[in-house]
């Protein structure tokens, strides 16, 4: 039986070594992609994203005893925000919350002239989750996040 907590735990854990951490990078196993790598035990965590021109788009998923466990699909836009700005603030918001962004819980987050809000469509949980995340600049919208994604079997 998959333990959820561990699960949890182990992704939240993946996401500030990887991608929030700026580390994990891996050979990428499709072209013009970008791939990030986490292992702990029996636990491993794949991001694979592609990015350009203000927008990327990606797939997680974290395999327990190299079977897929869970997964979850996110597509982002910052059209108009230089690349430099929107990796340090974004990098910001994700370190600064890493136990709760991009889940079912509600964050908001504030520094200088920027806020960031990543809050669910739903109460979901590990199983099952979705939402949006956004951060503003002075009041004006500079970026947008789409996620959804949950377990893939959860015997």
């Amino acid at each position: 039986m998959l333990n959820k907590e561990e699960l949890t735990q182990f992704l939240l854990k993946a996401r500030i070594k990887t991608y929030a951490g700026t580390g994990g990078k891996a050979e990428p196993a499709f072209n013009g992609s970008t791939q990030l790598e986490h292992k702990e035990g029996d636990w491993f965590y794949r991001d694979v994203y592609y990015a350009g021109k203000g927008v990327f788009m990606g797939l997680e998923a974290v395999y327990h005893k190299d079977k897929a466990v869970w997964s979850m699909s996110y597509y982002g836009s910052y059209k108009g925000t230089p690349d430099e700005e929107m990796d340090k603030i974004l990098r910001g918001a994700l370190m600064e919350n890493w136990q709760t962004t991009r889940t079912w819980k509600k964050v908001e987050w504030e520094k200088d002239e920027y806020k960031y809000i990543c809050e669910p469509d739903f109460e979901g949980s590990i199983d099952e989750l979705a939402g949006l995340e956004t951060i503003s600049k002075g009041g004006k919208e500079i970026y947008k996040f789409f996620y959804a994604g949950g377990l893939i079997e959860s015997g």
